[in-house]
């Protein structure tokens, strides 16, 4: 019997799977995040799936300030915002309602709710074109009869923005009521057309120029600008001139004027001056300038722009010894306008005193800066 030769591989561990293969798994897909925003944007937002009845109700429970600030959440709400302000019943209710301000209190609780009207329609045209913004806007507030409601919303409206869309605003303004043509029918007539300047005078009083706003110089400005020196004039006459023709009014009152002149701008402001100074008025001439020094201080204009005014004053005088007694008035008038102040305010015991007394301090002040700026631009 012939035996097996036993086998070499016996007892040695063998591989019976088989043989190993090289796979190529996909790459899992990177993880993203998704912003506030982009959840917003989405179709799956929440206030996609709300009914705009729904929506509607939520607003109705909102203040208008609240609304305003909501406005801003995303483009979605925004629309739906604009929406819900052109409806003729929230019209009704928050724009033409009519409110008795029996009180002070009264008073500036309705102020408070048209700059909050303001603010609303703001935000809610605030990715609209300036055009459009004004369309949107001024087609909710054209019904309004308060011209003053109309002058805070426009403020609250224009707040913050630069000069360029200021313009827009103005010519908007000017191409929905026919404002210059309405200028330009009252400046060519006669004088004394009651009806038309009143209506004039009211509508650029109580829209535009407000006096304790800065945008009032720029509004007046605009309103100046199309016309010659004598429609300026006859315009101005209208708009600050006396109501009653059978009453002589008293004089104005020398800071009034100052003011007045630095509201209507440069270009006016030295035809006036120089004016003066041609005719021989040197003493009216250095009183006038010594105020608009005290307007600028107090009403916080550059003090440059006075000293460059004064600059163009001394080059309406031919010779030097004129130059110098122009100067030399102007110094006189500081002093005496000062001792004025100081002496009304030591002599009696009025209620104003302490007012006078704080216009003096300011007088000692805008001196004080006039003649820094004056020498400096002498030195340089």
């Amino acid at each position: 019997m012939v035996r097996k030769k036993p086998s070499s591989n016996v007892g040695k561990y063998t591989w019976t799977g088989k043989p190993y293969k090289k796979t190529h798994h996909r790459p899992r897909p990177p993880r993203t995040i998704m912003t506030r925003s982009q959840c917003s944007t989405s179709s799956t937002s929440f206030f996609s799936r709300v009914p705009a009845e729904v929506f509607d109700m939520i607003l109705d429970k909102l203040s208008v300030r609240e609304i305003s600030v909501f406005a801003m959440v995303s483009k979605e709400i925004t629309r739906h915002v604009a929406d819900y302000v052109s409806t003729v019943a929230w019209k009704n209710k928050m724009i033409l309602q009519s409110f008795h301000c029996a009180t002070l209190l009264e008073q500036k609780s309705t102020i408070g709710h048209y700059r909050d009207l303001g603010l609303l329609f703001k935000r809610c045209t605030l990715l609209l074109p300036t055009k459009d913004r004004l369309k949107f806007i001024f087609s909710k507030i054209s019904k309004v009869r308060k011209r003053g409601v109309v002058l805070i919303i426009l403020q609250t409206l224009i707040a913050g923005w630069d000069e360029l869309e200021c313009h827009r605003v103005f010519n908007f303004l000017c191409d929905l009521t026919n404002l210059l043509q309405k200028i330009e029918a009252v400046i060519t007539a006669k004088p004394g057309v009651f009806f038309r300047e009143l209506q004039l005078r009211l509508f650029c009083r109580q829209v535009l120029l407000d006096p304790n706003q800065l945008e009032c110089q720029f509004w007046l400005m605009q309103l100046l600008k199309p016309w010659p020196m004598v429609s300026q004039a006859h315009l101005l006459f209208i708009l600050y001139g006396p109501l009653l023709p059978e009453v002589i009014p008293q004089p104005w009152h020398m800071e009034n004027v100052a003011r007045l002149l630095v509201l209507c701008g440069s270009s006016l402001c030295y035809s006036v001056l120089a004016s003066k100074a041609l005719n021989g008025r040197l003493l009216e001439l250095s009183r006038l300038i010594v105020y608009i020094v005290l307007v600028c201080e107090k009403d916080g204009y550059h003090m440059s722009w006075a000293v460059k005014l004064v600059q163009q004053i001394c080059k309406v005088f031919s010779t030097a010894p004129e130059r110098f007694y122009f100067i030399q008035q102007l110094e006189n008038t500081f002093s005496e306008v000062t001792r004025e102040f100081f002496e009304f305010s030591v002599a009696g015991n009025h209620f104003d005193d302490r007012e006078t007394f704080q216009t003096l301090c300011i007088l000692l002040d805008s001196s004080a800066h006039f003649h820094t700026k004056f020498l400096h631009m002498f030195l340089r």
